[in-house]
């Protein structure tokens, strides 16, 4: 197993590499993965092996226990023990009615503003972007820390992009202007392919877990286990889009 170190000596996993492991029942260790980081803040204790706990102000919120083609799942006093690729609705329901309030992500990060189609039409946060502009407006501070949280987070994750830690000598000291600042309608696939088939958006045409234009986005459950509550916020929710289109669409 692929296993590397943060920092502060926190061991990092890719989560692929757990599939030869769980076998049939990756898919449902996946969902339930990007399920807990989606909707709930918590830091993740990895031991680079089998167990995974999703902890929050010292108390444990979930445990999952790895196994020959299955996975235990612990919430709150109960048990589930999932051997394929189906994630009971019970154990989501078990963390909905279980896990403090103030745990829950804020709605607002997981929305997009549908009413101005200038805003997030990819689905994209960008405002929440570490690279963002409006975020490095009077030094390069989020840049930088963008240029470590992105190996930390997705370092051997990504199929065909090799992420390098950065060097501490060497800080990062580039933003992102947005789409606003540039002739985005001019080239951007995001607005080009919607506005041709004319939608105001990937979310109107629906089309965005299979379509080419999606093709880089991430999603909830790529990145390293072993992250905290906050490097999650910052480094994986900003660009779930498909996510982000999927709990509109299951809202209306």
């Amino acid at each position: 197993m692929r296993n590397h170190d943060a920092d502060d000596g926190r061991i990092t996993t890719p989560p692929t590499e757990l599939e030869p492991l769980l076998k049939g029942a990756f898919p449902a260790f996946v969902k339930l993965l990007g399920h807990m980081r989606l909707f709930y803040m918590a830091d993740e204790i990895w031991d680079g092996d089998a167990m995974l706990i999703f902890n929050a102000d010292k108390a444990s919120l979930a445990a999952i226990a790895l196994g020959e083609g299955f996975f235990e799942a612990q919430i709150a006093g109960e048990h589930f023990h999932i051997a394929d690729d189906a994630l009971p609705q019970a154990v989501l329901d078990r963390l909905k009615d279980t896990i403090p309030l103030e745990r829950h992500r804020k709605k607002e990060q997981l929305t997009m503003n549908l009413t101005d189609a200038s805003k997030f039409p990819c689905g994209y946060r960008c405002d929440m972007c570490l690279l963002h502009k409006s975020k490095n407006e009077s030094d390069y501070t989020a840049s930088t820390e963008f240029a470590y949280l992105n190996w930390l987070c997705y370092h051997n994750c990504v199929p065909g992009i090799d992420i390098e830690k950065p060097k501490k000598d060497e800080p990062n000291e580039w933003c992102c202007q947005g789409c606003a600042s540039s002739p985005w309608k001019n080239e951007c696939r995001y607005f080009i392919c919607p506005t041709q088939k004319g939608f105001k958006s990937c979310l109107e045409c629906g089309e965005y877990h299979t379509c080419d234009v999606q093709r880089d986005g991430h999603y909830a459950a790529q990145c390293n286990l072993g992250m905290t509550a906050d490097e999650v916020t910052k480094l994986v929710i900003p660009y779930c889009m498909k996510e982000r289109f999927d709990i509109y669409r299951n809202a209306l």
